[in-house]
C-alpha cells in the first residue's frame, strides 16, 4: 500500500525485481551445459546472454540464454535450423531438453530455477584474420532461417544507456515487462528492451517515462532498427495490429494516470487506481 505514487511504484519494482548478481549460477549452469555437449561439437566459444546478466528480468519470469558457438563447417553449413536444433536436443540426452516454441533454442528444465534456453549459432567475422566478430546466426526453425544477432553489443547498449538514466531506466523496463506478461499477444523481451533505448526523455519520473515507453512502442511496431536489423520481424501482422490495440489502450491510462498526478491535479489516489488497472495486482494499492 501507498500513499504516493512515486512510492507505489517503488513498491512495485520491489515486487517484481530479480534481486542480486546471479553471475554465480549462470555461469554453473552454461558450464553444465558446455561439459554436456563437448563430447559431441567442436564448440568454439559460450557465454550467457539475456535479462539474467542484463539486470532486466522478472522474478518469477526468468530463464537464462546461453549461446553455443559451434563451428560452422562442422555442425551448421548444410544443416537447417531445425536439424541443428534436434541435434543439440538430442545430445543433451533423453528428457533433459525440448525446442523452445519460437523455434529458437532449446530448453532445459533444472530442478531449481533457472532453466537455461540453449541457443546454437555460428559466427560471422567483420576480419576473419584479426578475429573480430561481425555477428553471430541463430536459428529460426519455424521460418527456416539463420536470424543475425549481435548480443554482446545490445547488452552493452543497455548498460551505456543505465549508465546515462540511472537505475530507473532498468526498472521502467522490469515494469513494462510486467505489463506485457499479462496480455494475450506478447512483445519479446529484447523488443521491450529495444524500445526503452528509443526513448527520448529522462527516467527520473516513473509516470512520465511508462507513458513515453508506451508513446515510442507505437511508432516501433511496423518496423524497429536496431544493430542493422528489424526487430518486428517475428510478429505477423495480426499479432501486430493486436498488439496496436493492446499498446493504444495501455497509453491512455498511462497518460491518464499522469494527469491525474501531475497537471496541478496531485490526485495520488486515483492515479494509483490508474497504474494498477494497468499493471495488475503486483501494483500496490492506495493507503
Amino acid at each position: 500500500m501507498a500513499f504516493l505514487v512515486d512510492t507505489a511504484f517503488e513498491e512495485f519494482h520491489c515486487c517484481i525485481n530479480l534481486p542480486g548478481d546471479h553471475r554465480t549460477i549462470a555461469n554453473v549452469r552454461k558450464d553444465w551445459i558446455v561439459r554436456r555437449l563437448r563430447p559431441y561439437f567442436n564448440i568454439l566459444d559460450s557465454f550467457t546472454t539475456g535479462s539474467i546478466p542484463r539486470y532486466t528480468a522478472l522474478a518469477g519470469h526468468a530463464d537464462l540464454d546461453v549461446m553455443l558457438v559451434l563451428h560452422h563447417g562442422e555442425h551448421i553449413e548444410g544443416e537447417s535450423p531445425e536439424e541443428v536444433l534436434e541435434h543439440v536436443r538430442l545430445m543433451l540426452g533423453a528428457g533433459v531438453g525440448r525446442v523452445r516454441r519460437n523455434g529458437q533454442a532449446v530448453t532445459v528444465g533444472f530442478e531449481s530455477w533457472p532453466n537455461v534456453d540453449v541457443v546454437p549459432a555460428s559466427r560471422t567475422y567483420a576480419d576473419r584474420e584479426k578475429k573480430i566478430v561481425s555477428h553471430y546466426n541463430i536459428p529460426d526453425m519455424h521460418k527456416g532461417i539463420w536470424l543475425p544477432t549481435r548480443p554482446r553489443d545490445h547488452a552493452a547498449s543497455i548498460e551505456a544507456a543505465a549508465s546515462l538514466h540511472g537505475p530507473q531506466f532498468r526498472r521502467v523496463i522490469k515494469m513494462v515487462k510486467e505489463w506485457n506478461r499479462r496480455q494475450s499477444v506478447r512483445l519479446q523481451s529484447y523488443h521491450i528492451e529495444v524500445i526503452a533505448l528509443k526513448m527520448d526523455c529522462p527516467f527520473d519520473d516513473y509516470s512520465w517515462a511508462v507513458y513515453k515507453w508506451f508513446d515510442t512502442a507505437t511508432e516501433h511496431m511496423w518496423s524497429c532498427y536496431h544493430h542493422g536489423q528489424d526487430v518486428v520481424d517475428y510478429l505477423s501482422g495480426s499479432e501486430t495490429l493486436t498488439i496496436l490495440s493492446q499498446l493504444s489502450a495501455g497509453e491512455r491510462i498511462a497518460l491518464d494516470a499522469w494527469h491525474l498526478t501531475y497537471n496541478g491535479r496531485g490526485c495520488h489516489e486515483q492515479a494509483i487506481r490508474c497504474w494498477r488497472s494497468l499493471f495488475g495486482q503486483r501494483f500496490p494499492t492506495y493507503g
